[in-house]
């Protein structure tokens, strides 16, 4: 398997494109909650996993209308597969783009977990929506948030939306090329994950990771590579 050039240029400048979009939509990235058919609003909570999909659901109508704009068509992977959004031109098999979308909550040391090292960057066709050669480029959009303690638990009718309390506030976000966002060490205790580089938790800590700094041993990097790791 022939490993994508890094130093490629790229059709798409995916970083501007979407903080383009999210300006043009005056996206906040804040809900209050889930809307049912009977226009009940109920509470998101704070679980973490509940509010990835929140920031995958805001983000998934700007890949869209980004990729209208510049030419691309977009799929949509299952839970299980990598990635979360692939770009591709009409007709291509090769030169796709991979977006994957991270959130954490703010904490001393912020880190992410960026995917399996065991699935696709060893096996090109494992848990890839198409084979790992077909891909130029692979990108984190990074979401990182203050946790509220104090959230609503019931559910309220439409009108009295507003009473209902956000359960994450000060959201920051970035576009990255993964690779160059990857740390030395897995980004979880228990499985084969590629951790992130580790910043701080204020917002301009949080643009570190918008800062190209080459580490020693980047996994992501080796891979692209052919090191072996």
């Amino acid at each position: 398997m022939t490993p994508p050039d890094v130093g490629s240029v790229l059709a798409l400048d995916l970083p501007t494109a979407f903080k383009e979009q999210v300006a043009e939509e005056g996206t906040t990235f804040l809900a209050r909650g889930l809307l049912d058919r009977d226009d009940l609003v109920f509470p998101l909570g704070t679980d973490s996993k509940v509010l990835s999909t929140v920031f995958e659901m805001f983000t998934r109508p700007l890949i869209f209308k980004i990729a209208v704009r510049h030419g691309y068509v977009v799929e949509e992977a299952s839970q299980t597969v990598y990635p979360d959004f692939t770009l591709s031109r009409p007709g291509q098999q090769h030169g796709k783009i991979a977006i994957d979308v991270k959130t954490t909550y703010r904490r001393p040391k912020i880190g992410f977990t960026l995917g399996s090292y065991t699935s696709f960057l060893r096996n090109g066709t494992k848990n890839i929506l198409h084979p790992y050669s077909d891909y130029v480029s692979h990108w984190v959009i990074g979401f990182v948030y203050d946790r509220v303690s104090l959230t609503s638990k019931e559910s309220v009718a439409l009108k009295e939306r507003a009473s209902v309390v956000t359960p994450y506030l000060n959201v920051a976000w970035f576009v990255q090329e993964k690779f160059k966002i990857s740390g030395v060490d897995p980004g979880s205790g228990n499985t084969a994950n590629i951790g992130s580089i580790i910043t701080g938790p204020t917002t301009s800590r949080v643009r570190r990771l918008t800062e190209y700094t080459p580490q020693s041993k980047s996994i992501w990097l080796g891979s692209l590579l052919g090191d072996d790791q």
